[in-house]
């Protein structure tokens, strides 16, 4: 039976921290193309006031769905397992926030 080489980057900690950092990045680049003229502070309040925050959120995390399949592609099974925490973890606070 052949062993499969261990890649370093195929640790639950790679996936949960690559789950948890590519929806904020999609939520700053979705800040930079649709208001940048606004501080993202104030851009933050307006969202939530609107309660449109939540919504955009959830839709930035959707992005994990090709984080997850890069990860299995390439074989790195605890990687996925890590991108699937986080998404479990967002989708745990939107449901937090939605109850508020």
């Amino acid at each position: 039976m052949q062993r499969r080489r261990k890649n370093k980057l195929d640790t639950i900690g790679t996936g949960l921290l690559a789950g948890l950092v590519t929806p904020v990045f999609i939520f700053f680049i979705f800040y930079l193309v649709k208001e940048s003229d606004v501080s993202f502070v104030d851009y933050i309040r307006s969202m939530w006031r609107i309660q449109a925050l939540v919504k955009v959120v959830s839709l930035c995390v959707f992005t994990n769905v090709a984080v997850f399949w890069i990860f299995l592609k390439k074989k790195y099974e605890k990687a996925a397992r890590g991108v699937l925490g986080a998404t479990i973890l967002y989708a745990f606070l939107v449901l937090i926030s939605r109850a508020i």
